[in-house]
């Protein structure tokens, strides 16, 4: 038994580590417990109150009557009137858009979603257009402006044309058939408009909205120019084109758009669409459903994120446990080696134990504090617990506290990988060798065939 001391310990360290990594997965899974109670949370949020926010720029539908060839209930043939619309974008549009963003207006417990209030004015130009000859209905003629949900309005939208300011109204078109609230200004309550809509005219177009979390314009007019800025600094931006420029600093952010091709695209997409699935790909409404129809991105999107996401920096965290507990053990090991202490699998144990217990405090303490303060709170108190531990293992000051520094230093380098997400490969690469290489300069002259022997330790020279 003696001759094979060193092989046991290190197989019992192992099996040790192998429980660890157990535990980390049950850690993990807990994590994504609490993940999605959160998700839960927005989901209540969007159903019965405020939900993301995808708007249509405002076009024009014209209906028009198409005679067709048909089959009457006789069967003999028959011509038959169909009732069709054509649409038509603006020549321009430049949209601007302020967004007062906060995460204090719906909470629950711990629980925070990030929502925004958009103040929008859009200004451009519908010119003459040479129209397809057919029957027009120009006194059913609409300004349509379509949005996802109309809950987060606090007014009506307006249009200003030729010095007269019009209200939008709402359809008969609903939202479970489509995904959008459509919203227009009709000729037929606006005969002045009739006018207008076939010669061309210059509009302005203010919009005041809330939302949740994401807000996507989608253009539909051939130049379109927007501008976003705001009060949050974490901002993802998506959709079929990104800001050409875009700055994000001091709790504030900055981005424009610029584009001559996709309001054409949208328009024509939306024109087309005869079914509820292809409405709602243009909207935001699979966020918080099991919609699965989206194959391609539309409009332009900003979303605002939370700067520190506890959930995925906790998950990030519990990646790193096997490298804390191998690095815990494999001090402990070159104390035993380098000291002559005898540590028993039990104290390995307890303190595996204890860096567990680390992440099952970062977890609960991070939902309702700051997660800096959490992770210090956190890892103060289980480096205390194990220093105070390892005083009387060790039987020492000294070496408590060499190791409590040791521990110490080790969960500042996890916080600091936490935080360098874009280096965390080639930190991490870098402090794996200096760590190899420490253990192998304070174990240079160890003979390793000796340790077999439970009793015999060799110092450094």
């Amino acid at each position: 038994m003696k001759r094979n001391y060193l092989t046991i310990k290190m197989l019992a360290i192992s099996g040790l580590i192998f429980l660890f990594c157990i535990g980390l997965y049950y850690l993990s899974n807990l994590v994504s417990e609490r993940r999605a109670y959160q998700e839960s949370f927005l989901a209540d949020i969007s159903q019965s109150q405020i939900s993301r926010q995808s708007i249509v720029s405002p076009y024009i539908r014209v209906p028009y009557q198409q005679k067709n060839d048909c089959v009457n209930q006789k069967g003999k043939a028959d011509t038959c009137i169909t009732k069709k619309w054509f649409y038509l974008g603006a020549e321009s549009t430049s949209w601007e858009t302020t967004l007062n963003v906060t995460n204090d207006a719906y909470k629950r417990s711990m629980y925070r979603a990030i929502s925004y209030n958009s103040d929008m004015n859009a200004i451009g130009v519908f010119n003459k257009n040479q129209l397809p000859k057919y029957d027009y209905k120009w006194d059913e003629a609409e300004i349509v402006f379509p949005v996802h949900d109309s809950r987060g309005l606090n007014a009506n939208p307006t249009i200003l044309i030729k010095n007269t300011t019009y209200e939008f109204n709402f359809t008969k078109d609903t939202k479970d058939k489509t995904g959008f609230d459509f919203m227009v200004v009709n000729a037929t309550q606006h005969p002045e408009l009739i006018d207008a809509i076939q010669q061309g005219f210059k509009f302005n177009v203010k919009l005041n909205i809330n939302g949740l979390s994401k807000l996507t314009l989608i253009p539909t007019s051939d130049e379109f120019k927007y501008s976003a800025n705001g009060n949050w600094e974490d901002v993802k931006y998506d959709g079929q084109i990104l800001p050409f420029n875009k700055k994000s600093n001091n709790q504030k952010f900055t981005a424009q758009w610029n584009n001559l091709a996709i309001g054409q695209n949208n328009l024509s997409r939306l024109s087309s669409c005869t079914n509820t699935d292809c409405f709602r790909s243009l909207s935001s409404e699979s966020l918080y459903t099991n919609f699965d129809y989206e194959s391609e991105k539309f409009g332009i999107s900003a979303e605002f994120l939370d700067s520190v996401n506890i959930y995925s920096q906790t998950d990030r965290a519990l990646k790193y446990g096997v490298m804390i507990i191998l690095i815990t053990f494999a001090s402990f090991f070159l104390f035993e080696i380098l000291k002559g202490l005898r540590i028993h699998p039990m104290q390995y144990t307890l303190v595996a134990f204890a860096q567990g217990i680390f992440f099952l405090l970062l977890l609960a303490i991070s939902e309702y504090y700051y997660f800096v303060f959490a992770y210090l709170l956190a890892a103060t108190a289980c480096v205390t617990l194990i220093s105070w531990y390892l005083f009387f293992i060790m039987k020492g000051f000294k070496s408590a506290l060499l190791f409590g520094t040791i521990m110490s230093a080790l969960y500042v380098v996890v916080y600091f990988l936490l935080q360098s997400s874009g280096k965390t490969f080639l930190i991490g690469s870098i402090i794996s060798f200096c760590l190899l290489a420490c253990i192998m300069y304070l174990t240079r002259h160890i003979d390793w065939y000796r340790l077999n022997q439970p009793n015999d330790h060799i110092t450094p020279r």
